[in-house]
């Protein structure tokens, strides 16, 4: 993965010199290359309008590839100091953010990427208070989540139904993905999506599950025969970019509600960003020989009888493994409001009306003067 530094998102900031007196430079961390969405799409649009609305107060330091924390190291050095902000996945701490994990538990439950993001910051910013309580613990202010692109099923053989499944070996995300393949007969693997390629060409897993984009990014299609698009839900534990608490709270209550502001905009064009790779993958996808099986019948039924019996299991491990108690009035809160941000998108409105939507629906309502402090 390429390791690079940019200063002051993307080269666009002044020099250090040039800055007003009392400018903060913040250094952000991300383990991901300047081609990733969160970096292209999200951080390209939230760092020059931070900049421009604070003129030139908070600007950015990027570094990019893994260069100062990698995935798994990163909320502890984000808690630690080691950087500004960053870009989390929750998945890789479920010790340290046990609530958060019942969102990725419910990861299935929708495939409408953009109302997925919408609902899971709503739902954390303003209906869990352990939520934003484990972050706080970790010395870290949330401030809102993307979602990626639908999963999909990326294999050599055509998939239509959970029989195609059976006895395949089936790279998984993990979470709610683990329990259904495990329900369909098929066996869970557990491997990097850098390794995908090779584990498909040398048959070390069936499957791959995974957005159609990597069809294209990990070069699959090269290896796949077929791709099965159905409602298999998105990976929605990403939260763009968390602070470090000191270094937010060191920061103008004028300045930190340029943040809340500017927010809403970035969660959209990263999440859009996301969809976009992926309907240019699978519209490249048959000129590489890769049949697309889109929503078959049978798989559908599966995945929603699959979905209304695993809110009890998803409820059960929240409580067992992960100690929340309130687990049923959450799943139930993050059910509400789903459905509001999948009415809300199905209602064809534009990108700026959503964001808008966004930002009045729940960035308005955080207090600068008090939220993260």
């Amino acid at each position: 993965m390429q390791k690079k530094t940019f200063v002051a998102a993307l080269g666009f900031a002044a020099s250090l010199a040039a800055l007003p007196a009392g400018a903060k430079e913040l250094t952000v961390s991300s383990w991901v290359a300047p081609s990733h969405p969160t970096i292209s799409a999200g951080y390209a649009t939230y760092f020059p309008a931070v900049e421009q609305a604070t003129k030139g107060e908070v600007t950015f330091k990027l570094i990019s590839g893994g260069a100062l924390l990698g995935g798994k190291e990163t909320l502890t050095g984000l808690g630690d100091g080691v950087a500004d902000a960053s870009v989390l996945a929750l998945t890789y701490n479920p010790a340290q953010l046990p609530t958060s994990q019942l969102v990725a538990e419910l990861a299935m439950l929708s495939g409408d990427s953009v109302a997925v993001a919408a609902a899971v910051t709503e739902f954390t910013l303003l209906h869990c208070a352990p939520c934003l309580a484990e972050f706080s613990a970790q010395n870290v202010v949330y401030t809102g989540s993307y979602a990626t692109a639908p999963y999909a099923l990326i294999s050599k053989e055509k998939i239509t139904s959970a029989a195609d499944l059976a006895g395949k070996r089936v790279r998984s995300p993990g979470g709610a993905w683990d329990r259904w393949i495990s329900e369909v007969g098929a066996s869970v693997v557990h491997t990097s999506s850098a390794e995908m390629y090779e584990a498909l060409n040398k048959g070390v897993i069936d499957v791959a599950m995974q957005p159609a984009a990597a069809l294209k990014s990990f070069s699959l299609w090269d290896v796949a025969g077929s791709i099965t698009l159905g409602s298999f839900g998105v990976y929605n534990s990403g939260p763009l970019l968390s602070f470090n608490k000191d270094s937010w709270a060191s920061l103008s209550a004028e300045n930190r509600r340029v943040l809340l502001d500017q927010m809403a905009l970035a969660l959209v064009v990263t999440t859009d960003a996301y969809l976009a790779q992926n309907g240019a993958a699978e519209q490249e996808a048959p000129a590489h020989g890769v049949a697309i099986e889109a929503k078959p019948a049978e798989l559908e039924q599966q995945i929603a009888a699959f979905n209304a019996q695993d809110l009890g299991a998803v409820v059960a491990k929240a409580k067992s493994v992960y100690n929340v108690a309130e687990a049923e009035a959450l799943v139930a809160k993050y059910q509400e409001i789903l459905a509001k941000w999948e009415a809300a998108t199905a209602g064809g409105l534009s990108r700026e009306a959503l964001v808008a939507k966004i930002k009045a629906d729940v960035f308005d309502k955080l207090s600068e003067a008090s939220y993260g402090l």
